[in-house]
């Protein structure tokens, strides 16, 4: 039962993302001033669920509270401009329900220095802890990746952070330790110490360095990364506990040229998979089309602690001229020892537009996804969601029930899509559809939807939400969260 959840991991409230000071290697240029906004559903398919929101500072101190009553399968949402916090403040928010519930952060930057100088990013909540998580970060001239760990134990938590570049050689200083006050959180920022002076210095971490974060604790925690780039865009991804899984996957993965002025790819997806073992292992990447056809695999080697990356626009380490394009299906990562893995996706010319998502690990039998759109002003398209559902069952085929409700809880609208093919996704876009499929939802439309399947395997997915307004375009991603 997820009846507490730490829906946000890093809650900003007009928070200057960088400071002034000059930052030897990135831009000086300042990232934008973050809000964030959490979407809270009720997951009981009968009865109201009332929520307690807290606010908690970086001291463990509460700084303030809001209650709402949502009805079944509907959804609240809490806007950090509603909070009656100050601007500046940097913290987390605490949800509690005796029914069961679900969110989603999604951050809004503005006055982003490149591109049309906004962007976007979104995660899920942490129903509960992990003794042991990891981050994929990045500090170089163009980007910059700021994280947050959270103590979600009664007693202080001690953690102990291990930084890893790709070929698995930690920094030096590794482990950096820290102490984080009972059920707070502290943030952390790879280019500015005065965030947080427990991170490595520029002679250990220099300008240049990607890989891996590795936390651990004697208590429960939870994380989640936020990276920026110089180009205006962002993105957010949640820690992802140590598994003994073998096996990830990504229901979403993308290799596509829209044509016009830019040259390449226009709309591409990467991925990172981390080695957990302390030897060099071998992985297996597949991938799917919709109708469950492998179009593509092959093997690579990660080292002791490693992490590969696949970008689908560029072929240096993988042979992406051999998948074809446009592609738009699922991915399979497989090996014979644990891994774990993360998505991200791209669009160009147009800045602002990147998201990710981690890769799941296992299937559900239950989705729920507590914010989609479908909203129109005139003939535009402001706000629309794009959900891909992928078949975690390697020999059979599923079929999958998807119901769409509104705010208050109403049902609207649902179907059921048959004969989805092992290993393959099936995607649906609310943009599309006005006298057909997605017509019954309107086009002033934020609510929820409920996936299920019966399937003992499951399923896992992802949201993407796109939000086109007259000046600025941005894009937020999350996972299909898992429940009972």
């Amino acid at each position: 039962m997820r009846t507490k959840v730490l829906a946000t991991v890093a809650l900003l409230l007009g928070i200057l993302l960088v400071s002034s000071v000059a930052l030897a290697g990135f831009p000086t240029d300042e990232l934008g001033v973050g809000s964030s906004e959490t979407w809270v559903m009720n997951v009981h398919e009968t009865l109201d669920a009332n929520v307690v929101a807290t606010y908690v500072d970086q001291d463990g101190n509460q700084a303030g509270s809001i209650q709402s009553t949502i009805s079944p399968q509907g959804n609240d949402n809490f806007p950090a401009s509603s909070s009656s916090l100050s601007s500046g403040w940097l913290g987390s928010m605490t949800i509690d329900s005796l029914r069961p519930i679900a969110s989603v952060v999604e951050n809004t930057y503005e006055d982003v220095p490149g591109g049309d100088h906004w962007s976007a990013s979104a995660y899920c909540d942490t129903p509960e802890g992990a003794h042991e998580i990891f981050l994929g970060l990045v500090k170089t001239g163009y980007y910059r990746s700021r994280f947050t760990i959270h103590c979600l134990a009664t007693a202080d938590c001690q953690v102990s952070m291990t930084y890893r570049n790709a070929y698995g050689n930690a920094v030096s200083g590794s482990p950096f330790l820290d102490t984080i006050q009972s059920f707070s959180q502290e943030t952390y920022d790879l280019w500015d110490a005065s965030v947080n002076p427990n991170i490595p210095n520029d002679s250990q971490m220099p300008s240049g360095w990607s890989g891996t974060l590795q936390v651990t604790s004697t208590q429960l925690i939870a994380g989640v990364a936020h990276t920026h780039c110089a180009s205006g865009h962002a993105s957010s991804c949640n820690a992802i506990p140590r598994t003994t899984a073998t096996e990830v996957f990504f229901p979403g993965f993308a290799r596509r040229n829209f044509g016009g002025s830019w040259g390449g790819q226009s709309d591409w997806s990467g991925v990172s998979i981390h080695n957990l073992s302390d030897f060099s292992i071998t992985i297996y990447l597949n991938f799917y089309k919709a109708n469950g056809t492998r179009v593509l695999r092959f093997s690579d080697d990660v080292p002791a602690y490693g992490t590969n990356g696949y970008n689908a626009r560029y072929g240096d380490n993988w042979p992406s001229y051999l998948l074809e394009s446009p592609f738009s299906g699922s991915l399979v990562v497989t090996s014979t020892h644990p891994i774990i893995g993360s998505h991200g996706v791209m669009r160009a010319p147009s800045y602002g537009l990147s998201a990710a998502y981690a890769g799941a690990s296992s299937g559900s039998q239950k989705l729920v996804l507590p914010v989609a759109y479908r909203v129109k002003d005139g003939s535009d398209w402001r706000e629309y969601t794009g959900i891909c559902i992928q078949n975690l069952d390697p020999d059979n085929e599923i079929t999958v029930h998807l119901q769409w409700f509104d705010s208050d809880g109403n049902l609207l609208l649902k179907f059921e899509d048959e004969s989805i093919a092992p290993y393959a996704a099936h995607g649906y876009n609310t943009r599309y559809g006005d006298e057909g499929t997605y017509g019954d939802l309107g086009t002033n439309w934020k609510g929820t939807v409920v996936v299920t399947t019966t399937n003992p395997v499951g399923i896992a997915g992802v949201l993407l939400n796109t939000t086109s307004m007259p000046h600025y375009v941005y894009i937020t991603e999350y996972n299909g969260i898992p429940v009972e």
